[in-house]
């Protein structure tokens, strides 16, 4: 599809934006962005201006959203990779680690000495049975009970490790066998169940929306940098890979747009006639 393809007239347009490295770019050293560039705010603005849908789709919790949810048109997102999803202010999925499943999880994480960071809709928290923290992103347990103390439900529905702890991960056959794993780059990594994928929050919030409306969109964009983006691209119409991304994700791709860093959202938008 070319530059004007677009015709909003056929009904309604959805776009599917990944944060990090997507909507806003990584730093090296201060980690990842909060907020998109002027340009790339513009753009998504302009997109709903002409009647599109643009919906938020990250491996982010929903208290990492808040931002751009406040000050942006997003009509909903997919958040923790899929686990949890919202359109217009109405929970369509919400998926959580069963109890059996979480309690395993900690006791092979304890047994193989591997610090994770777990997150959930309500609250984070980080699993290091040194006491210290790898992470330095919210509050820390040591073990199960501590886990149970800050989250009596524990509730939660996605892990992230760094490159530090990949190895102990390696060692656990329980948690490399029964978990779905995203590698999303520079360090990072993610585990959730294997039900669970941007690509399948995606289909549901559609479902949703096409109840909704009485008819299916006319058309559905992602747009994405990182390996858990890949399940939402098989959702769209339009797969859309940041120019930074791997080669296996760029490969995925129906259309490559410049780096994040260049405002790869804004350019590819143009490109398609979003805006």
């Amino acid at each position: 599809m070319s530059a004007g393809g677009v015709r909003f007239e056929e009904g309604p347009v959805v776009a599917f934006f990944d944060v990090d490295g997507t909507l806003v770019c990584r730093d090296p050293v201060t980690g990842p962005g909060s907020f998109p560039t002027e340009r790339v705010v513009r753009a998504v603005e302009e997109f709903a201006e002409r009647g599109g849908i643009p919906i938020l789709s990250t491996g982010r919790a929903r208290v990492g959203i808040d931002q751009l949810l406040n000050n942006l048109p997003f009509r909903g997102y997919v958040s923790l990779d899929g686990a949890h999803v919202v359109l217009d202010g109405k929970v369509i999925l919400d998926c959580c680690f069963p109890r059996a499943v979480l309690e395993r999880m900690v006791a092979e994480m304890l047994r193989v000495g591997m610090p994770a960071f777990f997150e959930g809709t309500e609250l984070c928290l980080e699993l290091n049975a040194s006491g210290g923290s790898l992470y330095n992103w919210g509050p820390v347990a040591c073990d199960l009970e501590e886990m149970r103390s800050a989250k009596p439900d524990l509730r939660f529905a996605k892990v992230d490790f760094v490159d530090e702890a990949y190895g102990a991960y390696r060692a656990s056959d329980f948690l490399m066998e029964e978990l779905g794993y995203y590698n999303v780059g520079e360090g990072s990594h993610e585990l959730v169940m294997p039900e669970v994928s941007k690509g399948a929050g995606a289909r549901a919030l559609l479902a949703e929306l096409t109840a909704a409306a009485g008819a299916a969109p006319a058309r559905v964009f992602a747009f994405g940098d990182s390996e858990n983006d890949l399940s939402l691209f098989e959702a769209a119409d339009v797969a859309v890979a940041m120019g930074q991304a791997a080669p296996h994700v760029r490969e995925a791709a129906d259309y490559v747009a410049v780096p994040c860093a260049d405002d790869g959202v804004a350019q590819a938008m143009e490109h398609f006639g979003l805006i």
